[in-house]
């Protein structure tokens, strides 16, 4: 039943809220690496799944946006046991540096990666324990959603680069190291509700033996 005028009214600002929920805020350049406002702090945890065998670390990670360029950094240090038991760890450390495009309504940016990252093993029943240099090249896309003064942002972003890393082949029980470029694709959604932000996100290589890091951020934006 209708309520006259207060029930119309009523139905017209709840469709403005929804409408504003939904539409993109105000363009954030740094969106394309999944963070706004001058920079963040947080701390991570992820697994690393390669072939048949899960690790899992623990880190951190940091965000600033330094003017026409934004950049990222992150420190995850992986712990496990191989099949006789015997404990190991890698590290897994990046940052990337984007240049932010100035497009009207879609954040973009061509970055450059450079760290250290666990070895690849084409041996299914080895892991990665140690670490060597990585370099890419890639862009990255991102777009800041929310209502303006609500203190509530949805931040999707992804980036697609081509990555230079190391791979080790087992030859007649002898381990090789080599070097692999491959493209790599990662994605995670950043939700910020005051100062304080969650990001769960992925990083998946598409090499032959290849390798999937899944895990969340949580911390604070500034």
């Amino acid at each position: 039943m209708d309520n006259g005028p207060k029930a119309s009214t009523l139905r017209r600002l709840a469709g403005l809220a929804l409408i504003g929920i939904a539409a993109p805020a105000t363009l954030e350049a740094q969106a394309c690496l999944g963070f706004s406002g001058s920079g963040f702090l947080s701390g991570s945890g992820a697994v690393w799944r390669e072939s048949s065998e899960d690790v899992r670390g623990l880190g951190g990670a940091a965000g600033f946006d330094l003017g026409p360029v934004a950049a990222t950094g992150h420190y995850l240090k992986f712990s496990g046991a191989d099949e006789f038991d015997q404990e190991f760890d890698f590290e897994d450390a990046r940052a990337s540096v984007g240049l932010k495009l100035p497009l009207p309504v879609l954040s973009v940016c061509p970055l450059v990666t450079v760290g250290i990252g666990g070895v690849l093993s084409r041996n299914f029943n080895d892991l990665p324990d140690k670490s060597e240099t990585v370099y890419g090249i890639g862009v990255a896309v991102g777009q800041r959603f929310g209502a303006p003064g609500s203190g509530i942002a949805i931040i999707p972003s992804a980036t697609v680069s081509i990555e230079n890393y190391s791979v080790d082949r087992l030859y007649d029980d002898i381990v090789e190291g080599d070097r692999e470029v491959s493209p790599v694709i990662r994605g995670g959604v950043t939700v910020e509700i005051g100062s304080i932000h969650v990001r769960p996100y992925v990083a998946f290589t598409t090499a032959d033996d290849s390798y999937l890091i899944a895990g969340a951020l949580l911390g604070l934006t500034f």
